[in-house]
């Protein structure tokens, strides 16, 4: 999702930016900040065929909370993201 004047939008190159880099038959776990825009992503997904989709419950701030990130920094997890919304 973009912000924009009107307010948040999604992002109309979202399934053509994932198909270019994932087949509908990889294993996706999708996340967010907050768990909402991963949930209507893997929703989005979905529908457009993609078999193996699971989306991070609680997103990142719930995981850096609970101390599963390890070692890792939530900056450096955050670079990792191969799309950002």
């Amino acid at each position: 999702m973009f912000m924009t004047e009107q307010g948040k939008v999604v992002n109309p190159e979202f399934l053509n930016e994932v198909s270019l880099v994932c087949s509908k038959e990889d294993q996706l776990v999708v996340a967010c900040q907050g768990g909402g825009r991963s949930l209507r992503a893997s929703v989005d997904l979905l529908n457009a065929g993609y078999e193996s989709v699971s989306n991070m419950d609680g997103g990142y701030s719930t995981w850096l909370r609970k101390q599963l990130s390890g070692d890792n920094s939530d900056t450096k997890l955050a670079g990792g993201c191969k799309f950002s919304s």
